[in-house]
């Protein structure tokens, strides 16, 4: 009884807390975290997608009113993956494009499923003009950023300037950005990854 008024106290004075412990605790069951968000909108919780320059592991509190997703969340997104990208970020700053990321972080530990995992699930949006856009850029950006880990291994960093983005990446960028998925594509990925409907659901362009 003394356990559930302390949790009926908590969910009803800090919610966003409370649910956002409540969503981490079961994060690996996809069909709790389902009935976890569902409730988080009943009771006017508002849950911003993943970022990977806002996320950690675990559902955190974004303020009062709003929770923010866990990398963690991600199907086949490990916990080892996501410690990697928050060291690069915490020690080096936030992430400025596609090509920023792959050239920091570690493509062993980011491989290439998992970053095809993030672009699906939204967690690069802050950082490209789309998903679609994301999603071609990818194989160069590894690219660039195999090529950097190799500077790095032989000792020459910073040769030809792989120690920094080019200056004009994100003009180049800007230029080829492709048309955004059809909206029925973009949620059937972010299902796919989180195993819900996370920024809209099919059914709502029928709903009066």
């Amino acid at each position: 009884a003394v356990l559930t008024y302390h949790t009926a106290w908590l969910k009803a004075h800090y919610p966003a807390a409370f649910m956002a412990a409540v969503l981490s605790s079961d994060m690996d069951k996809t069909d709790k975290v389902v009935t976890f968000i569902d409730e988080c909108r009943a009771v006017g919780l508002t849950v911003l997608p993943p970022d990977v320059n806002a996320s950690v592991y675990r559902f955190t509190v974004a303020d009062p009113k709003t929770i923010r997703y866990g990398l963690g969340a991600v199907k086949g997104v490990g916990e080892g993956a996501v410690q990697a990208i928050i060291d690069e970020r915490t020690k080096n700053g936030p992430f400025t494009g596609i090509a920023d990321f792959c050239r920091r972080i570690d493509l062993q530990r980011v491989n290439k499923r998992v970053l095809e995992g993030l672009i699906r699930a939204g967690c690069l949006d802050s950082i490209g003009a789309n998903r679609a856009t994301l999603m071609a850029e990818l194989p160069a950006a590894m690219q660039l950023g195999e090529q950097n880990t190799r500077a790095q291994e032989l000792g020459q960093d910073d040769l030809f300037g792989l120690g920094a983005p080019p200056p004009k990446a994100s003009t180049a960028a800007k230029a080829h950005v492709l048309p955004e998925w059809p909206e029925s594509v973009r949620l059937a990925s972010e299902r796919h990854t989180l195993g819900l409907y996370l920024t809209g659901h099919p059914i709502a362009e029928y709903e009066a």
